[in-house]
């Protein structure tokens, strides 16, 4: 009798611990965390309409897949510095970098010479938020490539290639 009963508490133990590890996959599922190169997180909640960036509430955000080796990439920087100077009240850029395997202190250098003033992640720190991208979305990992999501997270445009500050600040205001 012993026996069964203690066998009915193991599986009772299982159970348990089964629906409880199966709830934290879900949760677990639905975020990503991605670390920038200064070693800051950025928590993300994966959206049936797109992405909600817990450390940047209130913002419009700007997801730049980019490359340090891209020259529409660095082209493209300095409209991007100025663009996260001027709304920085109500805008986010983050980058990605997705180019290469690059080791930390490298893209810091990188991000130091260009004067980078918004947060940039490598692609060591990456993989999540590329593969989830890439398999949710037309990307087939071209840079430069952005998303932006509006206050809510939802998504509010993809865009490939260079794109002018006119236009992403007119689709921030739509």
């Amino acid at each position: 009798m012993k026996k069964l009963g203690f066998l009915a508490l193991i599986a009772a133990l299982i159970f348990v611990s089964t629906i409880h590890a199966k709830s934290e996959t879900k949760d677990e599922a639905n975020k990503i965390v991605l670390t920038t190169n200064n070693g800051k997180i950025i928590d993300i909640n994966i959206t049936q309409e797109g992405f909600v960036f817990k450390q940047y509430p209130g913002k419009t955000v700007l997801l730049n897949f980019f490359g340090p080796m891209c020259p529409p990439c660095i082209i493209e920087m300095p409209h991007l510095i100025e663009l996260q100077k001027e709304h920085k009240d109500d805008l986010q850029i983050i980058a990605v970098q997705v180019q290469m395997p690059m080791e930390d202190k490298a893209l810091s250098a990188f991000v130091k010479k260009n004067n980078v003033n918004y947060p940039v992640v490598n692609l060591n720190d990456a993989w999540d938020i590329v593969s989830f991208v890439k398999a949710n979305t037309n990307w087939g990992g071209q840079i430069p490539f952005m998303m932006m999501f509006d206050k809510n997270g939802k998504l509010k445009n993809q865009y490939m290639g260079v794109v002018a500050n006119e236009k992403l600040l007119e689709d921030m205001r739509k």
